[in-house]
């Protein structure tokens, strides 16, 4: 058997090539150049193909080109500039677009994320061919794939009837609350809750080449819990901040620096460290010690000092659909998701005890993109915390509301993120008229 040696500077000019071939992304080049450096290494051909995914014949066929070429002969194989490297078939690109569809761990990658060079490198395995990675975007684009955020659909059903809830949902359900919406003249409303961190959001924006922006946090992670409903048509909103109600040892030595009675704080420290999820409960337990007079004497500031952010729960939900039926008047259908809470036991009853005024609506699971005000959060978040600091939670509050009252001073962005169903519901209504 011959052995093959390579001289000390082919070899320094092999390895100035897979550098090159590295910085330019060229998987073809790199993979020739580091077969070629490998048989310099006496490595066996079996373990060279297998490390670059190739067949066994091709070390050999690089081989003996390389010996006819030298380096000039890699350098012919690279691409610069616009183009790819070869073309594929119509066939070829259909099954390129079956592999990609099917994701990459099906294709034997560890990652379950597609990016062009994972592509580039399947391309190279399944047709020998490669493309310069901008054009590689393109040519993708034009097979009908984009580069898009997943989503997540529910386990506990299958795909198709995944799939057939929300079919049921937009040719059925959707058609006739909006016919009964019609008969009984109801609003519809659509409803969410929605949470705004205090260590704030980040996004993308226009900034100098290389000088990344930098947003300061306090990194506290406390949240401002909303609940909140659209109107349908007319863009009618109404919101109700989450809050529960603690007395604190802080609260108590904040009431003495308000020069609250030092009696009165005394009377009421049986409360201390007993948390209570709605206002009303508060309230009343207040009620129980102070009197009903010194309560609506004392009130406002006891609350001062008493407010934390709360939790999403069937009390605090209850206490917003009441808040709900005093803003709206006449019948209402309430459009919501399936968040545990909203199917309680306490809810149920409520909802009954109204005589048919309120009904609700569950959205089919995992499908926030039926439900508008999905969007209306996500607007709020552009406008409000997006890349801004808030050095208290009080300020964080302010700028929400901001945004919110900038809603309720003009409908058009509210209505604006129901211009779809908008829409459908007026073709719906021309072809029944």
């Amino acid at each position: 058997m011959i052995a093959l040696r390579f001289s000390k500077r082919l070899i320094k000019e092999l390895h100035k090539m897979l550098a090159i071939t590295c910085e330019a992304n060229d998987l073809r080049s790199y993979k020739i150049t580091q077969c070629l450096l490998w048989i310099a290494e006496q490595r066996a051909i079996s373990e060279i193909s297998g490390l670059l995914n190739i067949s066994r014949h091709t070390p050999y066929d690089w081989l003996k080109k390389f010996i006819s070429g030298g380096v000039d002969w890699i350098n012919s194989k690279r691409y610069v500039g616009r183009g790819r490297k070869g073309k594929l078939t119509k066939r070829e690109k259909e099954k390129l677009r079956e592999l990609v569809v099917q994701g990459p761990e099906a294709n034997g990658f560890d990652t379950a994320v597609w990016n062009t060079a994972l592509i580039n490198e399947l391309i190279f395995r399944e047709f020998n061919v490669t493309y310069n990675p901008h054009y590689l975007s393109k040519l993708l684009k034009k097979m009908g794939l984009s580069y898009q955020k997943a989503a997540f659909v529910t386990d506990r059903e299958s795909e198709e009837e995944y799939q057939q809830q929300r079919e049921t949902w937009l040719k059925i359900t959707w058609p006739t609350i909006l016919k009964k919406a019609k008969q009984n003249d109801s609003v519809i409303l659509f409803g969410d809750e929605v949470s705004f961190a205090m260590w704030g959001s980040l996004s993308r924006t226009w900034a100098p080449r290389g000088e990344q922006p930098l947003v300061k946090t306090k990194g506290i992670r406390k949240g401002l819990k909303m609940y909140g409903v659209i109107e349908f048509e007319n863009g009618g909103f109404h919101y109700m901040e989450s809050l529960q109600y603690t007395l604190k040892p802080k609260s108590f030595r904040m009431l003495k620096e308000a020069g609250v009675d030092i009696k009165l704080i005394e009377l009421i420290k049986p409360l201390k460290d007993v948390t209570f999820k709605t206002l009303p409960e508060f309230v009343n337990s207040l009620t129980n010690i102070l009197g009903k007079e010194r309560v609506t004497m004392y009130e406002a500031v006891i609350l001062q000092f008493t407010q934390t952010s709360g939790r999403f729960n069937k009390e605090g939900y209850v206490e917003f659909l009441k808040q709900v039926m005093m803003h709206f008047e006449g019948n209402i259908i309430l459009i919501e998701d399936g968040a545990p809470y909203h199917n309680s036991g306490l809810v149920k009853k409520f909802v009954e005890n109204t005589n048919g005024q309120l009904t609700l609506e569950r959205l089919p699971t995992f499908s926030p993109d039926l439900n508008p005000i999905e969007k209306l959060w996500k607007n709020t978040k552009r406008d409000a915390t997006h890349l801004k600091y808030f050095e208290t939670f009080e300020k964080l509050r302010e700028s929400v509301c901001t945004a919110f009252k900038k809603y309720l001073m003009n409908p058009s962005q509210i209505t604006c993120v129901m211009k779809k169903l908008l829409r459908e519901a007026n073709t719906l209504a021309l072809a029944k008229s």
